[in-house]
């Protein structure tokens, strides 16, 4: 069978499914066995001449005590912050070490660099204490005091600690620079006062001002400042222990305007199956949306940020347009009737006119989330810088946004586009170059970050049917987290003579601030289909979770027909895959999914059950697949932002048991950890099985945890059997049948939340 022929046959195997779609089932709590966990810490002693090690760590302490006491600010009597480094191999903030080093002695980690090397403040009463203590360890040779073995260096911050390399870079080349300054986390209300007040000061000294929007205070309370001033006193100005980043200061902006052919819409009727104002909201942040009249009724509602008197509409109401009609737009106006699938509430968070910066952004957006969940949970942010993400810390636009969705919202977000498609003819190249990293905020752990591809093919594009857009930036996200989610339809450029055009059978259509039908391209443009799924989904699942919705739709991707040897570069071009509605929400015949909400503590494992029925371990077959199993463990734990590249801090084990041929159990997960890092979030993969027995298998799950966590962490646990021979195997109806009612279905059982826990 050739490519076109089984292609052919899987696409007559969706529509059959289609005819018939059934309900998924729900995992209920009885089919939990939970276990408790005593996890147990064994310290490891070094060979190390304990005597110059501590008299290596003494001269870094008396640099600290040299640098505090030359330079006083308004905190000098009450903190001391500097730098601990451990040995590679240890982390500041894993248990054994957070405790024996940080914690016993008062040493207040505030922020993770790296996760070896945290910035800590403590009293001058507690670093005295601490100094006595480092006497004792070389007096002693170690026998003593022992925790400074496992620290490398203790020392003094200076702004090479604070600048970020893009900084560094614009102070050799610009005069004037618009600096964001952002202080050290988890400081008392009083502390942080005290120092604006005195920075404020310092910044005229070297003939600085505070810029427009100069302070806002992120989720943890954490200030930020928006700095004006001289090149020449930056690093007069950045060499302050309170700072924990100084960077140029983040504009996003939207994608460029861009002319087409127009056609006119502004006559076309709605065609609607039910009633209009039944449909699923999705907000829009973003420049305004000024759809015609006969199409504005899909507009639910409006809000305007405060400062906003005009916009331009430009941006948005091409966004807008993709949320409301998907991709098929053009086609709808083929058939001369518009069909929504969702209405939008138009938030206005951007005049349209010049970049925004991200302090004002991130207000903006607090404001609207505010103000419109309860309206809706599904909110679509197509705004992006123009610099790829750097491995310092997570932007704190993207930071916010996962604070949101920690509270139940749904974040739809682009990739972002890159130029690379100039320079290079194929997209391996591209992805061999760091400038395709994706731009924030899309490194948002718990947004939903997406990427283009293509529709149709084109003779003079680099990139096939179905096959990632030349533009779209990829992963992988922040400290090698997983991103792309997703990705979905974005339109699709080739070069002709050193000229750039957009190719029609694969555009973005958009319906333009005119009223016109017009072609487009950007990941813009595919993060709203993405928002609409999500809306669609949120709908129709127990309770309108969410996080189930999320799930459903990653768990669901399909997975991109062009397969790449590297599948590392693979999974940074795609994700999970290419995100379907249609393909999500229903089970069928052939194919069944088990759905769980629940939350767990780091002191009890959870055993999951869900049934593999024998209308399929009665066709195993050696060497032949029969079936495939799909799972997705999706948890939202705490974030935090000073943390470095230890920002989440905490993480759900997804582990795979299945009953083998000979009736016993089976630890049966992907090699080499596929789709199942440690410290991720999202575990999504899957196993293909030959030969199998029925009965109960199993999902193991454990969490994780960094020491100050203490709370549950609640998870999505999505299962999926498919069957994989070419026999008519009713896969849904057995597990009806042979689970005896175990698993009821969800048009069966509305969920409330106090069950579910």
């Amino acid at each position: 069978m050739d490519d076109k022929e089984e292609k052919k046959g899987q696409e007559d195997k969706y529509k059959k499914r289609r005819e018939d779609p059934k309900s998924h089932f729900w995992i209920p709590d009885s089919e939990v066995e939970e276990l408790d966990h005593k996890p147990r810490f064994i310290p490891t002693q070094l060979n190390i001449d304990h005597v110059n090690h501590g008299g290596t760590l003494f001269q870094g302490i008396q640099e600290i005590e040299a640098k505090h006491n030359a330079k006083k600010t308004p905190i000098s009597e009450e903190l001391v912050i500097f730098k601990v480094t451990l040995e590679e191999d240890e982390q500041a903030d894993a248990r054994g070490d957070y405790k024996k080093i940080f914690e016993n002695n008062n040493l207040k980690i505030n922020a993770i660099k790296k996760s070896n090397e945290a910035i800590v403040s403590s009293t001058p009463a507690d670093f005295k204490e601490f100094t006595d203590k480092l006497n004792s360890y070389i007096d002693e040779k170690g026998r003593s005091q022992d925790f400074f073995q496992y620290i490398k260096s203790i020392s003094k911050l200076d702004v090479a600690d604070v600048q970020t390399k893009r900084l560094i870079e614009k102070k050799v080349h610009d005069q004037m620079l618009d600096m964001q300054v952002t202080l050290l986390p988890k400081l008392e209300k009083d502390v942080y006062e005290k120092m604006i007040s005195y920075l404020l000061t310092e910044v005229k000294k070297v003939n600085g001002e505070l810029g427009e929007d100069g302070l806002y205070y992120l989720s943890d309370n954490t200030p930020v400042l928006r700095i004006l001033l001289p090149s020449s006193g930056v690093d007069i100005f950045t060499d302050q222990e309170i700072i924990l980043k100084a960077e140029p200061s983040p504009f996003f902006d939207v994608s460029e305007k861009r002319n087409g052919h127009p056609i006119d819409i502004s006559t076309l009727p709605l065609e609607v199956e039910s009633d209009l104002g039944e449909l699923p909201i999705v907000c829009i942040l973003d420049n305004g949306i000024r759809f015609p009249e006969n199409i504005e009724n899909c507009i639910a509602d409006r809000w305007v940020a405060d400062g906003i008197t005009d916009f331009t509409a430009e941006h948005g109401t091409k966004v807008a347009s993709r949320a409301v009609f998907g991709d098929n737009l053009d086609e709808q106006v083929k058939s001369m009737k518009l069909n929504p699938r969702v209405r939008v509430i138009d938030a206005v968070i951007h005049d349209g006119i010049s970049p925004l910066y991200e302090g004002t952004l991130v207000k903006r957006i607090q404001e609207a989330v505010k103000n419109i969940k309860v309206a809706t949970t599904t909110f679509c942010l197509s705004f992006n810088d123009e610099n790829p993400i750097e491995d310092y810390t997570v932007g704190n636009l993207a930071y916010e946004i996962d604070c949101l969705s920690r509270e139940g919202i749904n974040f739809a977000l682009p990739t972002g586009n890159h130029k690379l498609w100039k320079v290079y003819d194929n997209l391996e190249h591209i992805a061999d170059d760091s400038s395709s990293r994706l731009a924030a905020p899309a490194e948002s752990f718990f947004g939903v970050t997406v990427g283009s591809i293509t529709r149709d093919e084109h003779k003079r594009s680099m990139s096939r049917k179905r096959e990632l857009s030349p533009f779209s930036r990829i992963g992988f996200g922040f400290s090698g987290s997983n991103k792309p989610d997703l990705v979905y339809p974005g339109g699709n450029i080739y070069r002709d003579e050193e000229k750039a055009f957009i190719a029609a059978n694969s555009a973005a259509y958009v319906i333009n601030n005119e009223g016109f039908l017009i072609q487009d391209f950007g990941t813009s443009y595919s993060a709203p289909l993405a928002a609409a799924d999500i809306a669609l989904l949120t709908q129709v699942v127990p309770n309108q979770d969410p996080l189930i919705a999320r799930g459903l739709l990653m768990h669901h991707a399909q997975e991109s027909e062009h397969l790449i040897e590297n599948p590392e570069i693979f999974e940074r071009m795609y994700g999970c895959g290419i995100g379907n509605y249609e393909n999500a929400k229903d089970s069928y015949k052939d194919r069944a999914t088990f759905i769980r909400k629940g939350s767990m503590s780091r002191l009890v494992k959870q055993r999951v059950r869900f049934w593999m029925p024998s209308t399929l371990s009665e066709h195993s077959k050696k060497g032949a697949p029969v079936s495939k199993v799909t799972v997705t463990c999706l948890s939202l734990s705490p974030v935090d932002k000073g943390m470095g590249s230890e920002y989440l801090r905490g993480y759900i084990d997804a582990s795979f048991h299945m009953i083998n041929s000979s009736g016993t159990a089976k630890t049966q997960n992907p090699k080499g950890k596929k789709g199942r890092k440690p410290w991720s979030h999202v575990h999504h993969f899957s196993q293909v099985f030959t030969v199998f027995n029925p009965g109960d298998w199993q999902i193991w799950l454990q969490l994780y945890t960094k020491p100050e966590i203490v709370e549950d962490i609640d998870y999505v646990l999505i299962v999926t059997i498919e069957n994989l021979t070419q026999n008519d195997v009713d896969v849904h109806g057995a597990i009806e049948n042979e689970a005896e009612s175990r698993f009821q279905t969800l048009t069966e059982v509305q969920v409330g939340y106090e069950d579910i826990g």
